[in-house]
């Protein structure tokens, strides 16, 4: 795994303080914070998030719910959501790092807790703290 995997999977489990991860992204160049945003997008949809969950994450996000990408996600089916973040131009990526890491960890720590929760093979999930 690349160090932007790691990093951003021990925020979703709680072995890297988020607000940390967060000010570890808004000091990558511009080049490094579109491959983050691009991988998060990724984990997202493996971690085959519910409207339940990304709720979740969406109400724990540290931002106001007026924010772009927080609009987007509330009210676009979930692929084009992510499609349309990953558009956005980078003085709004610091936000959607924030609210994608959120419904991120949400739906990450919901699959480890019931998909993985006898032990699983994947990785991502069994980082070294």
């Amino acid at each position: 795994m690349t160090e932007e995997e790691i990093i951003i999977n021990k925020i979703a489990q709680d072995k890297l303080d988020f607000d940390k991860g967060v000010k570890w992204f808004e000091e990558l160049v511009d080049d490094r914070k579109k491959e983050v945003i691009e991988k998060l997008t990724v984990f997202i949809k493996q971690s085959h998030p519910t409207k339940e969950s990304i709720d979740s994450g969406l109400d724990s996000v540290p931002i106001k719910p007026t924010m772009t990408p927080m609009i987007i996600l509330r009210t676009k089916e979930l692929k084009i959501a992510l499609d349309k973040i990953k558009a956005l131009p980078k003085d709004e990526w610091n936000k959607a790092f924030v609210t994608m890491l959120s419904v991120f960890k949400v739906a990450d720590t919901k699959r480890r807790e019931t998909f993985c929760k006898d032990g699983c093979t994947h990785e991502w999930h069994n980082l070294d703290s």
